[in-house]
């Protein structure tokens, strides 16, 4: 197979694992000295990419060191499980409360399943399996790792999820940001820069965490972030000011339809409108139907999400 991927600059492959739709849920390879790693993996179904873009660029499977996790969504770490099988010498870095279900996806399947459907899993992610515990190791806060010399640093950043991490390359002053940075399509990019959005995905969505996660990353002054949804873009005080205003306006979407009768209805109805509306502010082109096409693969995951959140508000 022909696979899609970007070349970036610093030794860094941006890998369309063609989830869904094209230039949607990205896993990247980092090459230092001879070295690789990957950072996510997509699903089940997208390891065949994974593996004949190493094939592509001639990266021998020993010379990956590395899967990177960014947190245990199945978008980015479904397809750990079978990529780990082709790779000899690598490990899989996970934050301590993704382990566990990595090594044990039983819990992991059935959530999915329970969302979406037997269907759904098996059509558009495939399969989960197992890590055996022994290529397994827990990436803490502060943590460090050397990709043939190449320093990347994990960061703790609760928000989207408790499970996220994120990691700082300080060789290109980027940062890969799994979701936290949120989602940003190169399709709604215009002259003002990029449109950003978050992702408040079920189930540990918590918007003041997140935001001070958000801020905390600011500090490193990065360069760029390295998204899973879509692609590299420069990240800026604007970006996370951008971000942070969009997590508010998601809460006060949720808080409005708290008493809807059609609760979840009233939260995707208004998200769209909210999110046509900053597209629309931001200068996007597009026509309505084909933004809508774009925002769909977040939207009813987004609405989700927030209904998880105002429940387990109401039950402070």
């Amino acid at each position: 197979m022909k696979p899609t991927y970007h070349e970036l600059e610093f030794n860094i492959t941006c890998i369309d694992t063609e989830h869904m739709r094209k230039d949607f849920v990205a896993a990247y390879l980092i090459e230092h000295n001879g070295r690789a790693a990957f950072v996510d993996t997509g699903c089940h179904l997208s390891v065949p990419n994974l593996l004949a873009t190493l094939k592509e660029k001639n990266i021998e499977v020993e010379a990956v060191d590395h899967i990177i996790l960014t947190h245990i969504h199945l978008d980015h770490a479904g397809g750990a499980g079978e990529l780990i099988k082709h790779l000899p010498n690598a490990n899989v870095l996970v934050h301590e409360r993704g382990a566990q279900h990595l090594i044990d996806p039983s819990k992991l399947r059935a959530g999915v399943i329970g969302v979406y459907g037997e269907l759904f899993f098996k059509q558009f992610l495939g399969d989960l399996i197992p890590i055996p515990s022994s290529k397994v190791v827990i990436a803490k806060d502060g943590n460090i790792i050397s990709l043939g010399g190449r320093i990347l640093k994990f960061i703790d950043t609760p928000g989207h999820a408790r499970h996220h991490l994120c990691i700082w390359d300080e060789q290109s002053r980027g940062i890969f940001s799994g979701d936290t940075l949120g989602v940003s399509y190169r399709e709604f990019d215009t002259e003002q820069g990029v449109l950003i959005f978050p992702p408040t995905t079920p189930v540990q969505f918590d918007p003041q965490v997140w935001i001070d996660t958000v801020n905390k990353l600011l500090t490193l002054k990065p360069k760029f972030a390295y998204l899973t949804h879509f692609n590299r873009i420069e990240f800026t005080k604007e970006s996370a000011d951008m971000l942070n205003q969009h997590i508010n306006g998601f809460v006060a979407i949720a808080k409005k339809s708290a008493n809807e009768e059609s609760r979840h209805k009233a939260i995707k109805d208004s998200l769209l409108k909210y999110l046509l509306n900053i597209a629309t502010q931001h200068g996007v082109e597009l026509d309505e139907q084909q933004q809508i096409k774009l925002f769909k693969g977040d939207l009813e995951i987004c609405a989700q999400g927030l209904g998880v959140w105002l429940d387990k508000e109401a039950q402070k």
